[in-house]
């Protein structure tokens, strides 16, 4: 199992809730896929079979919230694809990505995305 941490201020973040212009949602993408990328390659190895990927998700404080929603896991993980984690992220690769809370990051404005990969057998 591999693990990877990234950390998200409030112009990075955005959830399937939000009604965003697309050229907005097309920097943020831009953005926290790069920044996956970045990340995954100084933290992460590469994964040679099909792995299921859990994304937990902190909010800045404890309250309601659909982890699922979270639409930048998307990007994070076309980021970790551009890195060469994976070959593709399709469902041959990952078969699930799950979504599980996280403890709030305390922190206004900063959201907390933990992916945890796990190579299925």
């Amino acid at each position: 199992m591999q693990e990877l941490i990234i950390r998200l201020g409030k112009p990075e973040w955005y959830s399937l809730n939000d009604r965003i212009h697309h050229y907005k949602r097309a920097r943020i993408a831009k953005t926290v896929r790069g920044k996956a990328a970045m990340l995954a390659r100084a933290h992460l190895a590469p994964v040679t079979g099909p792995c299921t990927v859990t994304a937990h998700i902190a909010y800045p404080r404890n309250g309601r919230a659909d982890p699922h929603n979270a639409a930048v896991v998307k990007h994070i993980l076309d980021g970790l694809t551009d890195a060469g984690i994976w070959a593709d992220d399709d469902s041959t690769h990952i078969p699930a990505v799950a979504y599980r809370r996280d403890p709030a990051t305390g922190t206004t404005g900063l959201w907390q995305v933990r992916l945890t990969i796990t190579p299925t057998t």
